[in-house]
């Protein structure tokens, strides 16, 4: 009872099972040829024990595995690597994916720097490919000078606080085209951390030597808040 179905050039049986490579199992279900990964589709967020998460192949091995990379600052600002590349599907036209695709978007991770500029990551799937992408931002919690917690009386923790005077940015060898009064992060004093809460990210176009010019997103700080859920091995927060 039912159809055969036709796959590569080979003839299935209704309810036969097959492997069309190690990488998936199908199975005939008249005429139409359903399938199942056979390897882990899991997605690797990153974070601050592994800040960059590859796939690769193992030798040997059908499934590639995790790796965690060293910290790569080359692609500050930009998008890396997928941190989940889409499989390819059999018998199905996934050519316009993103009519279908549900928005997934990561919190921004801790900024990389406790003083000074770093960067943050998260992983979304905001793109017409509807495809797992990381994007990198450059974030300034505080200048590195500031790192003595003030003793106010009455107040144990320093929140938020402003620039005085307006400052250019620092990447690289880089400088702000524009002057900014960034808000940053300040100190507590009671042994507690003190990290952004709410942020927003702006464009910012640095000037670098042989006037190159780069633009880059930048973290800029709303609010600060202290908590006792610190980042580790950082004891600069």
């Amino acid at each position: 009872e039912g159809d055969n179905c036709v796959f590569d050039g080979m003839i299935y049986r209704n309810g036969e099972t097959f492997q069309p490579s190690c990488k998936y199992q199908c199975t005939c279900r008249d005429g139409q040829i359903g399938c199942l990964p056979r390897c882990n589709l899991d997605l690797l967020l990153p974070g601050p024990d592994c800040p960059f998460p590859r796939k690769v192949e193992v030798p040997g091995e059908c499934c590639e595995k995790w790796i965690c990379d060293p910290e790569d600052e080359g692609i500050l600002g930009g998008f890396a690597m997928a941190a989940y590349r889409q499989e390819a599907t059999l018998g199905i036209d996934v050519s316009d994916s993103s009519a279908n695709c549900i928005e997934q978007t990561t919190e921004w991770s801790a900024c990389s720097k406790s003083c000074g500029m770093g960067f943050s990551t998260r992983v979304t799937n905001r793109n017409q490919q509807c495809e797992m992408v990381r994007q990198t931002r450059l974030c300034l919690i505080r200048p590195c000078e500031n790192e003595e917690p003030s003793d106010k009386k009455g107040k144990k923790c320093i929140r938020t606080k402003k620039s005085v005077k307006a400052v250019r940015f620092e990447y690289k060898n880089c400088t702000s085209v524009q002057t900014y009064k960034p808000r940053y992060c300040g100190l507590c004093s009671d042994g507690r951390c003190c990290t952004p809460h709410n942020t927003k990210t702006i464009q910012v176009e640095f000037r670098c030597p042989h006037s190159k010019v780069l633009k880059k997103p930048m973290m800029l700080i709303n609010t600060c808040v202290c908590h006792n859920n610190c980042p580790q091995s950082n004891n600069a927060f």
